[in-house]
């Protein structure tokens, strides 16, 4: 488990940074054995990285280059250790390689078996550089249908364009994305993570698995679905108003085209059970008849009349009646 953060300008002034710094001290709780910044500057052709085997708190110094109001972007990382020892700060985030700058949230379990893959030599250890080296040889879209594990991730294309922010989840780690009043653009692993930073939110949301979210100048956010997968959130109780579907009641934030197929299938595979359904034939009821006594048929008639029945007549012409009647005590 580590803890990913990050603020996009979305107006003029100076850098909020001691909002930013709170941000990064509160991601802490996720991870304290190292902790790293990217700093994208306005119009830069790459941003600059820092990071060290100390618990974030311990490195406010790194944002000092962020100060004034130059800075565009700028991502955060805090890490707690599952694979590369800190000790090699390669391995600690932001994770550096194959022209892009990177940092994770999750656990990969084929790593190994990606690198091989893409016949592309691993710069670290750490399992975090197979998505580097996925982004850089494939695209967003095979990367997270290929590799297996969990992952929240926010990166830069740094050879490509250094001036935008990519976020992205596979659903197993939580990331939550808010827009502040001054249109800022701010991302954490957690909704309690934002909301200890001291910025003051106009809305927020989880990101949707698979739906990748790119922000550029200005704190404009575009986002699409790079793959046909679809999971729940890791926190789907926060949930953006325009990403729920009304047409859906077992997915709410699945698009109509999908839910539309799903229906049809299931549609389908309803008419064809019915179909195969063997259809039970119920056995005639056998009406028993008895004859009424003459005397007693006058009473019968009467009763009948008032209940709105009529009386059936044999072959012969004669009064005959249900043996029903018997079993009501009327005669």
């Amino acid at each position: 488990m580590c803890g990913i953060g990050g603020f996009y300008r979305g107006s003029e002034g100076e850098t909020p940074l001691t909002f930013i710094n709170n941000l990064w001290c509160s991601l802490e709780d996720r991870g304290t054995h190292a902790a790293g910044v990217v700093i994208g500057w306005a119009d830069a052709d790459k941003p600059i990285s820092q990071k060290a085997a100390r618990e974030a708190s311990e490195c406010s110094e790194m944002l000092s280059k962020a100060k004034g109001n130059h800075t565009e972007y700028v991502l955060l990382h805090t890490r707690f250790t599952t694979q590369g020892s800190t000790k090699n700060n390669g391995n600690n985030h932001p994770v550096i390689g194959h022209g892009i700058t990177l940092t994770h949230n999750g656990v990969l379990s084929n790593d190994t078996h990606i690198f091989n893959k893409l016949k592309v030599n691993r710069l670290h250890d750490v399992d975090t550089e197979a998505i580097n080296a996925a982004l850089s040889q494939k695209s967003p879209k095979w990367m997270i249908e290929n590799i297996r594990g969990s992952m929240s991730i926010a990166w830069v294309e740094t050879n490509k364009s250094p001036d935008e922010v990519h976020l992205l989840t596979n659903g197993r780690n939580p990331l939550v994305i808010g827009r502040t009043v001054e249109n800022h653009v701010v991302w954490a692993s957690t909704k309690t993570h934002l909301e200890q930073s001291g910025f003051e939110f106009s809305d927020m949301f989880s990101a949707i698995p698979y739906k990748q979210y790119t922000i550029s100048k200005g704190g404009r956010i575009r986002s699409k679905f790079i793959s046909k997968n679809r999971t729940y959130p890791a926190d789907s109780r926060q949930i953006h108003s325009s990403q729920y579907n009304p047409f859906s009641q077992d997915n709410f934030y699945r698009d109509f085209t999908t839910t539309h197929k799903k229906s049809k299938k299931a549609s389908k595979r309803a008419s064809k059970a019915k179909k195969q359904q063997k259809v039970v034939v119920e056995p005639v009821a056998t009406v028993e008849w008895v004859e009424v006594p003459s005397f007693m048929m006058s009473k019968i008639e009467e009763l009948a009349l008032q209940n709105g029945y009529e009386l059936a007549y044999d072959s012969y012409g004669n009064k005959r009646f249900v043996d029903t009647w018997a079993e009501m005590g009327l005669f």
